[in-house]
């Protein structure tokens, strides 16, 4: 009887562009597979840009440790269903005045009651969006000060603790909940996100040019500090308010988060403030030498997401790219048709990684050698908890 090989992951890249190559532990025959992934993988985090793109599939590893493993984060058919309990009988009604007939899209039906409710001025619509954003907003504070983020802290270990001497790795998310915020605080690591170091903290995109550095009476100039990197929530987070004079402030007990939410005019939105500022950051990261793109657990179902990388593809020849998802074989959607097409005809700068987040994350190189800092606070969280 032969043994039966549960493989991990898939590998698509034009080395073997009519077929996906599977990658399993303890496998003879993935065994070059691997040492090819892991080949990219350096070349990547090597990269004098080093840009990560995360959606909602790096969200989807945190679990509840009292609920049978379930995944605290919501899934968009979870989000459907939250909206259908909270709104309870007037949920069909809903329906039946926007005529909505598309399946559980919760996207969808948000993009339907929005031009709805400019039309009819229906308050039964208007009370329903209200409800629905709330919901969500609940629904993605999910976090607490013991939640498990190993995941999260891992891969900032292996993707954020890089040379001073190359630029910071910069962390772009779609995700409104704060889980690199909180991993990054459990792990000594410091993020820039545009805030202010002042309080209240207020948003200005100038303060990504900002660094850190550590001054010294023994030296004549400061070193920069390491472990450093950038992270920019492209859709908002429940920790961000906004004022009336379009000011945006962090705020944790806001009840009125400034979030993009889930329906069709992310694309419009997107380029109003603060929004522009951070898409703007994004293109202009896609363009510049020497840089790779990490993409996890993204659809590229947001036309203000792929574009920007469809159109860097195109243009900067020095862009290596690797996207890694669990839904990557499907043929619908446009942006991963093209990057098929383009490993097909030979394209070396990209590859597809058909896996999940909590999978992936152990196969990245850790390149950088620990910091003796690091060291000490693993010994003092070890004795005394989390900081």
């Amino acid at each position: 009887m032969s043994e039966i090989i549960h493989y991990d992951a898939e590998l698509y890249s034009y080395k073997k562009p009519k077929e996906w190559e599977p990658i399993g532990e303890n496998n003879e025959k993935s065994k070059d597979v691997s040492g090819a992934l892991k080949q990219y993988l350096i070349e990547m985090l090597g990269a004098t840009n080093l840009i990560v793109l995360c959606g909602l599939g790096t969200s989807m590893c945190v679990k509840d440790s009292t609920k049978s493993e379930k995944s605290l984060c919501p899934s968009m058919t979870e989000l459907w269903k939250t909206a259908q309990e909270k709104v309870g009988d007037k949920f069909q009604e809903v329906l039946k005045k926007v005529h909505y007939e598309s399946g559980d899209n919760i996207e969808e039906l948000l993009s339907r009651c929005q031009m709805s409710e400019i039309l009819l001025s229906d308050k039964a619509i208007k009370d329903f969006v209200e409800t629905t954003e709330k919901a969500v907003v609940e629904k993605c504070r999910f976090l607490k000060s013991d939640t498990n983020l190993e995941m999260h802290e891992t891969f900032l270990r292996r993707i954020a603790r890089r040379s001073t001497k190359l630029e910071r790795a910069k962390i772009f998310t779609t995700n409104y909940d704060t889980c690199f915020e909180q991993a990054a605080r459990n792990t000594g690591f410091i993020f820039v996100d545009g805030f202010s170091h002042t309080l209240p903290q207020e948003f200005d995109s100038s303060y990504f040019d900002y660094d850190l550095v550590k001054r010294s009476e023994y030296k004549e100039t400061p070193d920069y500090i390491p472990n450093v990197f950038h992270l920019y929530k492209l859709h908002g987070s429940v920790d961000w308010e906004q004022k009336n004079n379009n000011r945006v402030f962090r705020n944790p007990e806001t009840s009125k988060p400034l979030l993009i939410y889930p329906r069709n005019t992310k694309f419009e939105t997107s380029y109003k403030p603060p929004f522009i500022d951070l898409m703007g950051r994004f293109q202009s990261c896609l363009r510049k030498p020497s840089t790779s793109l990490l993409v996890i657990g993204c659809g590229f179902n947001d036309n203000h997401i792929a574009q920007p990388i469809l159109s860097a593809l195109r243009s900067n020849t020095e862009m290596k790219m690797m996207v890694v998802g669990s839904d990557l074989k499907k043929p619908d959607n446009p942006a991963i048709k093209i990057m098929t097409q383009l490993i097909q005809n030979g394209d070396p700068r990209i590859c597809l990684l058909k896996t999940e987040f909590e999978k992936f994350v152990p196969w990245i190189p850790d390149i950088v050698a620990t910091t003796e800092e690091e060291k000490y606070r693993a010994r003092i969280q070890t004795s005394y908890g989390p900081f």
